[in-house]
């Protein structure tokens, strides 16, 4: 995709028009450095976000333009950008750290996007939709991150949290889907793809795919398996729905409170699942696994209907 050389100017432009009200403590918390030097760094990283959002969202429509003039998130990703350059330049304390809260606030305020000035966000960092996206203070992302909306990297208690750090740290290329939320400091490693409205207080490696089914948050290691439904189909019997399940090596097992025992494999293909469990009694926590050969896993709970029998045949 080509960019005229207009997108710096623009972007340039803009950052001094939400600058240019609060001019005077700006000149005062950089020392009198010169306005190129305090936008340059800024500027340079809000052009690398705009162009990699432009291209990454389709509706955009590759219009680098249509974004800066239009899109809330990207308004609140700029502003973070120049108040982590005034902390920057002005130090954590005292008036720079005034000023760059002030900007952070009304930016909050504006576009329903809370970003941290003090949190270190990588290069081409891309906030979609957005509102209600809140990244905390000692937050670490690295390059190429996309955060959809009402994500939230936070902290784990409610109140009295520590001064030090207490936020996530993520890795390169790291895609969070709407609504998930990672607390306390955490390492999501590199290449991670976390789904809607997962709830995360545990490292995450490289690679990992983290979605949610059902109540159970799964990871699975390379996504070779991907579940989208079960369903009952008789005593005992469930179909499982996804991707991925033609395998003849996939292993599938069921799993209760007290152990896990392997379930037979009626029909396979691969979009569904026809298995039917060793287990006829019901339990209060039982759930399917389905590992794949590579060493990634599924497991989802088990709708409770026609999962037992009674003494009399009758399923319950």
């Amino acid at each position: 995709m080509n960019f005229d050389d207009g997108v710096h100017a623009a972007v340039e432009e803009t950052a001094a028009e939400i600058l240019g009200p609060w001019l005077p403590q700006v000149r005062a918390v950089t020392r009198r450095a010169p306005w190129d030097t305090v936008l340059a760094e800024p500027v340079e990283l809000a052009v690398g976000d705009l162009l990699e959002l432009a291209t990454q969202d389709p509706a955009a429509g590759g219009s680098w333009e249509l974004v800066l003039r239009t899109y809330r998130a990207y308004r609140a990703v700029l502003v973070y950008r120049l108040a982590h350059a005034l902390l920057e330049h002005g130090g954590r304390e005292g008036p720079a750290e005034m000023l760059a809260r002030r900007l952070s606030e009304q930016a909050k305020v504006e576009t329903g996007v809370e970003l941290h000035p003090a949190a270190r966000i990588g290069p081409r960092f891309m906030v979609d939709h957005g509102y209600g996206t809140v990244v905390g203070e000692t937050a670490v992302l690295g390059s190429d991150c996309y955060l959809l909306q009402g994500v939230v990297l936070g902290s784990i208690k409610i109140h009295n949290n520590p001064s030090s750090k207490r936020h996530p740290t993520l890795g390169d290329r790291v895609g969070v889907g709407a609504f998930a939320s990672i607390f306390g400091p955490v390492v999501i490693g590199d290449d991670v793809l976390i789904g809607a409205h997962a709830f995360i207080k545990h490292d995450v490696p490289d690679g990992a795919c983290v979605s949610v089914l059902h109540q159970y948050q799964v990871v699975t290691g390379s996504a070779e398996v991907a579940v989208s439904g079960v369903e009952p189909a008789g005593v005992g019997r469930f179909l499982v729905h996804g991707a991925g399940l033609h395998d003849p090596e996939l292993r599938v097992e069921q799993l209760t409170r007290d152990r896990s025992a392997q379930a037979a494999v009626l029909e396979r293909a691969s979009e569904r699942l026809l298995v039917e469990l060793p287990e006829t009694v019901a339990a209060a926590e039982t759930r399917l696994r389905l590992s794949g050969p590579g060493g990634s896993s599924v497991t989802v709970a088990l709708p409770r209907a026609r999962l037992a029998r009674d003494a009399g045949g009758r399923h319950v």
